[in-house]
Parts: structure tokens; C-alpha cells; sequence
């Protein structure tokens, strides 16, 4: 079942994988991002109509550009901004024990 662009649950294993190479990522309870490849880097990353946060703001806050891929073939799941040091969100929570039933 698909979850998102390029994941995929599948409901009997209760895993989450990478619908464009099929790699397991982690199981279906955990935060996918956290068993993807994460780079980091400053928010002009993001393209260049992305100013530097000191132009904008007066100062840096610490702003980050983050992106997971799959460890497997490199695909794009996700892309945020945070501050350096926040947590991951955990942005999509499979309810595991419904899929039991």
C-alpha cells in the first residue's frame, strides 16, 4: 500500500520501503527518516532563490536544509527546513496494531 510518493507499507510484514527499489527501511511503528540517508546543509541549499537567513532575518538562527534519501537508490522522500538540532518529525505514524486486524 502506498503511503507516500516512494514509500510503500507492506501491511503483512508491517514494514516501510522504498517503492522505486523495494529496500526495507525499517518497520511499520518506527519513523522511516531515521533509517533513511539524511544530508544536511545551509538553507541556500534549497535553491538559489534561498537567501542566507542573516540577510533576511539581521541574523543567523541556526536554520538547516535537511533531505532523506534511500540508503538504497538514492531517492528523494522528504526535504525540511529546522533549526540545527531539532529532532526529526516523525511525520507519518502507522497505526500497526489495526493492521493486525
Amino acid at each position: 500500500m502506498k503511503i507516500h510518493e516512494y514509500l510503500e507499507l507492506d501491511a503483512q510484514a508491517a514494514t516501510i520501503s522504498c517503492s522505486e527499489c523495494g529496500e526495507v527501511l525499517c518497520d511499520a511503528d518506527q519513523n522511516y527518516k531515521e533509517h533513511s540517508s539524511m544530508r544536511t546543509g545551509p538553507v541556500t541549499d534549497a535553491g538559489p532563490l534561498f537567501q542566507p537567513p542573516e540577510r533576511v532575518l539581521g541574523s543567523d538562527p541556526g536554520y538547516e536544509f535537511r533531505e532523506w534519501f534511500c540508503p538504497g537508490c538514492g531517492v528523494l522522500f522528504d526535504h525540511r527546513f529546522a533549526l540545527e538540532g531539532d529532532r526529526i518529525i516523525h511525520d507519518i505514524e502507522i497505526d500497526v496494531e489495526a493492521l493486525e486486524s
